[in-house]
C-alpha cells in the first residue's frame, strides 16, 4: 500500500493564514511511504521505503517527522524527486534539518544532473547562505538524472514524462506493488500530444495529484504561465480513469 501526505500544495509563495488553513499555505512538497500491510501505524515505521516529491516550504514541516527517525541519528537515506527548479519547488532545501546532520545521505533527482546540482548549489552560495556552498552541508548529497522509461528508487518503481510548462518539468508515476500515485504539478493543458502523454502515464492510477491553479475564467489572461484550470484537470483525470483526483 501507499500512504501519501501533502505537506505543501501552493505555488509561487507560501501563504499562511486563516484563508489557507484547510489545504495549508506551504509550497509544493509531498511525502510518499510504501508499506506491506494495513496494521495500525504500519505506514509510519521509519524502515519503510519513502520518497519526497518537490522541496517547497512544505519540506520544512515534514522535517520534524523525519528527524524523529534515522535522519535525527545521522542514518537517514532520503530520495527527493524534483519536478523542476522554480523557487517554490526548492525553497525549503536551505532550511531542511536532515541536511545538517552528518551521516545522512540525500539524493536529488531531476531532468538533468547538471541542472539539479546547479539549482541546489545556488541556494547555498554566499549571496543567499552563510554556508558558502552546498559542499559545506553536513549530509552527503548526490544528484541523479531521472530515466523517463523507468527506474527503481528507494523500493518504488518510478516513471516520468515531460509536461507543458515554462521550463522543463517532469510528471512522476510512482508504483509500490500494485498501487500507483501520479504527481503532476505545473502543467498547462491544451497541447494534445503532451496531454495524451500524461493521460497514458496516469492510466488506471489510484491517485492523481495534478495542477489546478486557475479558475476557468482566468485562462485567457494566464495561459502563458504554464498552468491548468480545475475543469481541465478533472477532464484529464476522467480520461485516464484514475480512482481519486487531488
Amino acid at each position: 500500500m501507499i500512504r501519501v501526505r501533502l505537506w505543501g500544495t501552493r505555488g509561487n509563495i507560501a501563504s499562511p493564514g486563516p484563508a489557507t488553513q484547510r489545504y495549508g499555505g506551504n509550497t509544493s512538497c509531498v511525502h510518499v511511504v510504501g508499506f506491506q500491510n494495513d496494521e495500525p501505524g504500519a505506514a509510519m515505521r521509519a524502515e519503510n521505503p519513502q520518497l519526497i516529491l518537490d522541496s517547497g516550504t512544505g519540506l520544512v514541516s515534514l522535517q520534524a517527522t523525519l528527524m524523529q527517525g534515522p535522519c535525527g541519528r545521522g542514518q537517514g537515506d532520503l530520495h527527493i524527486l524534483l519536478s523542476h527548479y522554480h523557487w517554490d519547488h526548492l525553497i525549503g532545501i536551505p532550511f531542511f534539518r536532515p541536511m545538517f546532520v552528518k551521516g545522512n545521505r540525500i539524493t536529488f533527482y531531476g531532468s538533468n544532473v547538471q541542472d539539479v546540482r546547479s539549482s541546489i548549489g545556488q541556494l547555498f552560495t554566499s549571496i543567499y547562505s552563510p554556508l558558502e556552498g552546498a559542499q559545506n552541508v553536513a549530509a552527503d548529497l548526490a544528484y541523479r538524472q531521472v530515466d523517463l522509461d523507468g527506474m527503481a528508487v528507494a523500493g518504488f518503481q518510478v516513471r516520468a514524462a515531460e509536461m507543458r510548462h515554462t521550463a522543463t518539468t517532469l510528471a512522476y508515476r510512482i508504483q509500490y506493488g500494485p498501487h500507483v500515485v501520479i504527481y503532476t504539478t505545473d502543467h498547462e493543458a491544451g497541447d494534445p500530444e503532451v496531454d495524451s502523454r500524461l493521460v497514458e502515464l496516469a492510466r488506471g492510477a489510484h491517485l492523481w495529484i495534478l495542477d489546478a491553479q486557475h479558475a476557468s475564467e482566468d485562462l485567457s489572461r494566464d495561459r502563458r504561465w504554464g498552468h491548468t484550470s480545475h475543469l481541465e484537470a478533472v477532464k484529464l483525470a476522467l480520461e485516464a480513469e484514475v480512482e481519486t483526483v487531488v
